[in-house]
């Protein structure tokens, strides 16, 4: 899986224009988290292990609607990505990764 190439994705279904990098590491207690100083997106690597493309891409699309909309999980916000997906993938995701991390996993 090539995540650059998915992050490409998500940034053309989002229109969304600005540089991005996306960083793989290991993080306690979160599925990825992003950075709005350095425009980088830190993706858990268990999730390269436990989810499929589509999670993945929501995940990216996730992180970077933070960019587009600031830090708050506003109407808008879930409008737009749950419109991406037709539905919210965060129950999923975190169910999968709490399966293979002991400490759970949240955005």
């Amino acid at each position: 899986m090539k995540l650059k190439q998915l992050l490409r994705e998500v940034s053309e279904m989002l229109n969304f224009r600005r540089d991005v990098k996306v960083r793989v590491k290991p993080l306690k207690g979160k599925v990825a988290s992003i950075s709005h100083r350095s425009r980088t997106i830190y993706l858990n690597k268990k999730c390269l292990q436990v989810l499929t493309e589509e999670k993945i891409k929501f995940v990216l699309a996730h992180e970077l609607l933070h960019l587009k909309h600031g830090k708050f999980h506003t109407l808008r916000f879930e409008k737009e990505l749950i419109g991406l997906f037709g539905r919210d993938l965060t129950p999923l995701i975190n169910r999968k990764m709490s399966r293979k991390t002991p400490e759970g996993g949240n955005f």
